[in-house]
Parts: C-alpha cells; structure tokens; sequence
C-alpha cells in the first residue's frame, strides 16, 4: 500500500484566506463590520452603497474622524488596533470593535479601496490594498473629512464560498437588511442611508434615519409611523412610566397603543355591528373587532401548530443539491420536515453532501412544492434549530383554508359565539393582524373622555 500523505504546514497565504472567512461570514457580516468602525470613528453620517444587493460592491461611507497617514500602513494588517494595546485593555473596551481582524478580513476576500480624510489633513488620500492588506496605490484624493471603503466582488478570492454567495444572495441581502435596521434604530443621532442598484438601474432605497436623538423616531424612520402603533403590543395594562417614558408616550394616548392579549378574557361583548363587527368594552374603553379576521388568525395559527402535511411517494427517489452545512442543517430536523409533507432517506455511509435523498414531497390539491421549498425551510432552521416553522407558501396554503372556514362577513352572531371569538384572540401567538395583514380591532373611544365632554 502507499504511504499516507506527509503532513505539512498550509502557506500562510491560504491560512490568511481560511481565517478571513471565519471573520466575514456573510454579506452582513461585512456590512456590520464597517459600519461599526464608521459609528466608532464619531461617524453622525454614515451612506451604505450597494451594487446588484452587494455581489458587485459594499460602499460604506461616513463624516467620521478619518485616518492618519501614519496609522494608513496598519489599518488593513491583522490584529493591529487602536482601541486595545494588551489584554487588560479589555476590562473598558467601549468601542464596537477592538480586534483589528475586519478590514485584514476584507482584503483577504475581496478587492478594497480606502479613501479617507483625517481632519488635520489639508487633502484627503486614496489607498489601494492587495489580499494580504498591503497598499499598492497611493494617491492624493479631494474630499472631505471622513472614510469611504469600497468592497469589490466579496469572496471572490474563494471560489467555491463566492458561487454559494451568489447563489444565495437574496437571502443573505435580507439577512443584511436585518441586521442594518437594527443598528438604525440604535445608533440615537445619527444619520444612516442604505441604497441597492442593480444592473445599471436607479439606485433603490433599503432603509434611512434622519439621526434622530430618540428610539421611537429611528424606530419610525425604520419601519414607518403606522406600524411603529402597532411595533408595541403585549404590554401590560397601565403601562409604567418607564415604558411611556421609552416609547415616548402621554397618558392620554395609551389606549389606542398599548395592548395585552390578557385583555380579551376581561372584554365584555356589547353586540354585533353591521353583521361583520363585534362591539366588545374593557373597563371604559370600546373596541370594534372585526369577527372575520380574528377567527382567520386563529384557524391560521392552529393550522400552522398542529397540521401534518401529507407527502407523496416520488417513483425516484431525487438527489439533492446541498451544501456539507445544509445537509447537516436538515439531518438534524427531520421530524420538522416530515410535519412539512418532506421525507428523506438518509444515507450515512455516503460521502458528505450526498447522503440525503428527497422521498417524499407535500401535496394539496392545486398546491404543489419542491426543492426551494427545502431550501428555504433550511434558512429558516440555520437560525433556529428545532423550532417548528412552515415554507411561505404552506403559509399561503394556511392562510387560505384558515379564511375559507372562518366567520364571514354578514354572519349572524349570538353572545356566546361573539364570547369565543374574542377570547381566542388571547390564547395566540399573534392576534393584531390576520394572515393577509389586516388590522383585528381598533379602539373606539373612551367613555371616560366621552362622558367628561
């Protein structure tokens, strides 16, 4: 027999390249990353440019302190940092980052540009790096205090992770959007803007703050007044003053904004309204329910807990296209696919990414599924692993059956079924809004107020 391989020691750079893509994980992962080093240069501007959803460019660019000439050599080596010095300096860390890993990551990866202005300088510079975070181009550049790193063809330098980026890219823009939105309604004073072009298109815009000074206007900024009356349920009845004090709130406007799902079991039914609408009071306060969408939300909801979906035989079994990491993903919750209608035979003995093979898939009527419903079902559990979830278009399905056997409009409703209606509004998970978004009740008015006019 021959003699196993020699083990020897991997080049440092494809040791640089392997780590990186420890450090950048994802199109978010970037995003987070330079924003982070914008919000800790005392950034109150901060642009976000993206080319076809960040496979072509990431652009991060902010009104920060800029970079020194002397510190340009060091800002893309790894683990050379400003913020610590040794590690006791960890104990008063305040700063989002500290480890020196993300733009020495980002040249390992991809092809990076740094223009930057520090604000003693008369003149701003432009700095062009290889992947192992050398500058290569070094040129005057006009503009004004600040920092713009511009990412080109993000994990380009490993070709199997680029193609699985691509591929993948809406997902992973999503997740992106996700993660910037939260950094929007944290980051109290300042200003952040996110465009997407693709192709040679207009510029789209993804999500804009105004740098408000307040969580409730960065929240609204993020995801619009309207819904921001809605972004606060489940809180108890009255209210605290810390939680008014949070969401910006008077006494007078509570009402109509705070609810608690504890609160349909103490409504009393006053009657039905326009055969489609249940008058129900709480203390002094009058709601109109409407009785379609709320027995919508709840047959929604029991479906989606407790439906099995039934799967039809394939004559074939089918392999599929997975990743070593969605394979396992998908090994490691097969009962919640087999709840979905999806079997699988599991091949142990098989080489990695080729011991799953598709059995069986979900049939209903006119409704029929397939591998991208696998797919986005792995999504789903990358994040949270054992917990039941459902494809949108099961969803779709649910949403439908729930609204064929709900309470329809025009229908005559005696106390006792008005009772039941309601009272199941607080025994589910989300009780605000039916399936298809429409609001299940609104707040009339106070009786209190009415009476004290």
């Amino acid at each position: 027999s021959e003699p196993a391989e020699a083990i020897r020691r991997i080049d440092r750079e494809s040791v640089h390249r392997i780590c990186s893509g420890q450090v950048v994980l994802s199109l978010g992962t970037a995003v987070k990353e330079l924003v982070e080093n914008s919000l800790d240069a005392g950034a109150t501007s901060i642009d976000v440019r993206l080319k076809d959803h960040g496979v072509e460019l990431i652009e991060v660019s902010d009104n920060g302190g800029g970079v020194e000439e002397e510190n340009f050599e060091g800002l893309t080596l790894k683990h050379y940092t400003s913020k610590i010095q040794d590690f006791s300096d960890l104990t008063h860390v305040e700063t989002f980052g500290f480890r020196g890993e993300a733009l020495s990551s980002l040249c390992a990866l991809s092809d990076v540009t740094i223009s930057t202005c520090h604000k003693s300088a008369k003149i701003g510079t432009r700095l062009v790096f290889d992947h192992n975070g050398k500058i290569t181009q070094k040129a005057p550049y006009p503009r004004q205090q600040g920092t713009t790193v511009s990412i080109q063809q993000l994990f380009h330098t490993l070709p199997v992770r680029h193609k699985e980026f691509q591929r993948n890219i809406k997902k992973e823009y999503a997740k992106m959007v996700q993660i910037l939105q939260a950094y929007c309604i944290i980051s109290k004073g300042v200003r952040i803007n996110c465009t997407n072009q693709v192709g040679q298109g207009k510029k789209s815009p993804v999500v804009s703050t105004t740098g408000g000074l307040h969580l409730k206007e960065n929240i609204g900024a993020v995801f619009g007044k309207k819904q921001l009356q809605s972004l606060i349920p489940f809180v108890q009845l009255p209210p605290s003053e810390a939680v008014c004090e949070e969401y910006g709130l008077k006494s007078t406007d509570l009402p109509e904004k705070l609810y608690s799902k504890e609160m349909f079991a103490k409504m009393e039914i006053i009657g039905q309204f326009n055969l489609g609408f249940i008058i129900a009071k709480l203390n002094s306060d009058l709601f109109i329910i409407d009785q379609h969408a709320t027995d919508e939300k709840y047959n929604f909801e029991m479906l989606q807990q407790h439906t099995v979906l039934q799967g039809q035989k394939l004559i074939v079994p089918q392999n599929l296209n997975l990743t070593a990491v969605n394979e396992t993903v998908l090994i490691e919750n097969l009962e919640i696919f087999r709840k979905n209608g999806f079997d699988f035979v599991i091949n142990e003995n098989a080489p990695v990414t080729q011991r799953v093979k598709l059995i069986s898939l979900p049939t209903s009527k006119n409704w029929t599924f397939g591998p991208q419903d696998i797919d986005e079902l792995i999504f789903m559990l990358s994040d949270c692993p054992g917990v039941m979830c459902r494809p949108s278009r099961v969803r779709q399905m649910f949403a439908s059956r729930a609204c064929r056997k709900s309470v329809m409009i025009g229908t005559a409703l005696n106390v006792q079924e008005m009772k039941k209606l309601v009272t199941h509004m607080g025994e589910i998970e989300h009780p605000w809004n039916c399936p298809h978004g429409r609001p299940t009740m609104r707040h009339i008015a106070s009786l209190d107020l009415i009476a004290a006019e």
